[in-house]
């Protein structure tokens, strides 16, 4: 196990990885400057466009958290640069995990937390990197497309929309964790733990009116659901 994330962690996985991440920090910045230029044609203050940037700097703080902590998941199996840079491009921990899930039991695994070798780690490196790059070529290639169908389906009934959109989702995600959530256990546990926080959250934001809790409701439901499994699995494992 050892030889292999010496090369995970090794100065040629720092050095390709670090590309990567070079690229997503200029197209950030360049984007920046191109909207403070539009802003500024379209009349804005230099003043709002600075607070507007500050907001979306604080609101990006909470959803990175659980990208934090997925990071810290995948490197005792897949070193440090491999995680830190998918998840800096990508942000999906939910497939990352997946993706990681999938290449340990192909490989005869009982799941991800076992110890990998040197093959298993080649294959969860291409497993998150083939598994999501059909999504970005989808959406190159066929968005018009999409947008064609959309039209005649939905056309301009935009609550039909809202609803098969939200039908895609689920299906997407209840294929994917309905297996393990059946089986109880953890996957359970966090996911009671994450609806239960959910639920509070709704509350606050339709009867206590706390609308600014909404871009964060989803992001602190997935840290709780993760620490309510912690302490089980701690509970569990010290016998209280």
């Amino acid at each position: 196990m050892d030889s292999y994330l010496s090369v995970a962690n090794g100065v040629g996985m720092w050095i390709a990885c670090s590309a990567i991440i070079a690229v997503v920090i200029f197209q950030a910045i360049r984007l920046t400057m191109i909207s403070f230029k539009a802003g500024t044609q379209i009349g804005l203050s230099h003043k709002v466009m600075v607070q507007a940037l500050r907001t979306g700097i604080i609101s990006a703080i909470v959803p990175s958290i659980a990208i934090l902590i997925g990071v810290a998941v995948l490197i005792p199996r897949l070193g440090v640069p491999f995680p830190w840079m998918r998840l800096s491009v990508i942000g999906s921990v939910i497939y990352e995990l997946f993706a990681v899930e999938i290449a340990a039991t192909a490989m005869g695994l009982p799941d991800s937390t076992t110890a990998f070798n040197g093959t298993v780690f080649s294959l969860a490196v291409w497993t998150m990197s083939m598994g999501f790059i059909f999504c970005l070529l989808f959406v190159a290639f066929f968005t018009p497309k999409m947008k064609q169908i959309k039209d005649k389906i939905a056309g301009s009934d935009e609550g039909w929309m809202t609803v098969m959109n939200s039908a895609a989702f689920f299906g997407a995600f209840g294929y994917l964790w309905g297996k393990p959530i059946a089986g109880g256990g953890y996957p359970l546990i966090a996911l009671m733990g994450g609806f239960f926080c959910m639920v509070v959250l709704q509350i606050l934001i339709r009867y206590g009116k706390q609308n600014w809790i909404k871009e964060f409701a989803l992001s602190v439901a997935i840290i709780f659901g993760m620490t309510v499994m912690g302490l089980a699995h701690h509970y569990n494992t010290v016998g209280g």
